[in-house]
């Protein structure tokens, strides 16, 4: 009986931790159907990107987006490779587009990612990318060069006990504060320092000084204000305060420059936020995912959501498909100056942009 015991204990332990396993750690947090999107009479969808017969050969899975200080659009891909892949892509993961004419004028990061996800373009016009399967932040110049690299290297055993303490969190693992555990998104302040949403093994946002010193961390797992399950997306708006997509809790936090708890936006019209992203006007943009990686395949939802600095919703809409306008998947958004809403889109593998009826 006691052997018996011993092996039913053994295979459960085996199963959690396959389960852990082929899913990365995650621990999804349901959420019940929100209401119905409302149909949108304000902005009008357009793919911008892949256009032309080569770059649709190379479109992969859609990760990022940012408008740098000029206007021009920078879109973030994963090529040939999917999520969580661990050889480096060879495609152009990261593609430049003028923010006039939506032209392409670059095709940057080949050779340099293996799993690209969160995407920033700073006040310098530097580009930062994050990658969850390096479980680094690159720092980039405009031709894209890389000039630093941030998240210390993994020892034997990291990637093992990542994955058990998603599974058993009271199981501990002390990891040194300047190492990532696939990092999601970075948002840059105007005086170099930046913060980094880690999320998908850890549990935690990170504030850095320019030089990449640690400032301080928020990092626990849960649902309180304060704590996280999966923070998926990053921004800041001019008061250094942070907006993190806290994807599984379904739910936006807000910290200020110390990492203090400010508030917490959460409803079933504000779906699951993905990304985020404060625009210029100071409204909030939030990329909705919905639930289809969850396990609702069935009657999927993706939307984009604006919201005032308040957090009170003042316009939802899209629909899920295929064709102009509509989402599936929206992973990543960003906003022009004049209002245009760019969105990566995960299944569709393409850059779309929003932009008002005239």
């Amino acid at each position: 009986m006691k052997k018996r015991l011993i092996f039913i204990g053994t295979l459960a332990t085996i199963t959690v931790l396959g389960i852990s396993w082929s899913r990365g750690g995650a621990d999804p947090v349901m959420k019940d159907n929100y209401p119905s999107i409302p149909k949108d009479t304000t902005y009008r969808g357009q793919v911008a990107w892949p256009l032309e017969t080569r770059d649709r050969s190379i479109a992969g899975e859609a990760s990022g987006v940012a408008v740098a200080p000029n206007g021009d659009v920078y879109y973030l891909h994963r090529g040939s490779n999917s999520y969580g892949d661990d050889t480096y892509i060879t495609e152009p993961t990261l593609i430049v587009l003028d923010g006039k004419t939506m032209h392409v004028k670059k095709r940057l990061g080949a050779g340099l990612f293996k799993s690209p996800h969160g995407l920033e373009v700073d006040d310098q016009n530097n580009i930062w990318i994050t990658d969850i399967s390096l479980n680094q932040v690159f720092k980039l110049d405009a031709s894209g060069k890389v000039l630093q690299t941030f998240g210390n290297a993994y020892g034997p055993f990291t990637e093992v006990g990542l994955r058990i303490r998603n599974v058993l969190p009271s199981i501990p693992l002390q990891l040194d504060e300047k190492t990532f555990a696939r990092p999601t998104d970075v948002t840059v302040f105007k005086d170099g320092s930046f913060a980094v949403s880690d999320g998908y093994r850890n549990s935690r946002i990170v504030m850095f000084d320019q030089k990449g010193t640690v400032k301080w961390e928020v990092n626990e797992l849960g649902k309180q204000d304060g704590q996280f399950n999966l923070p998926h997306g990053i921004s800041s708006d001019d008061e250094m305060n942070l907006y993190v997509a806290d994807r599984d809790n379904a739910r936006v936090q807000i910290f200020n420059r110390n990492g203090k708890h400010i508030d917490t936006w959460s409803s079933k019209e504000l779906g699951r936020p993905y990304g985020i992203e404060v625009g210029a006007n100071g409204k909030v943009y939030v990329a909705d995912g919905g639930n289809y990686l969850n396990g609702q395949k069935k009657n999927a939802q993706s939307q984009i959501v604006i919201l005032n600095k308040q957090g009170k919703i003042e316009k939802r809409f899209g629909t899920w498909g295929k064709e102009a306008g509509q989402l599936r998947i929206a992973h990543d958004i960003a906003v022009g100056s004049d209002g245009t809403i760019y969105v990566a889109e995960l299944l569709n593998k393409r850059l779309q942009l929003f932009s008002e009826k005239r």
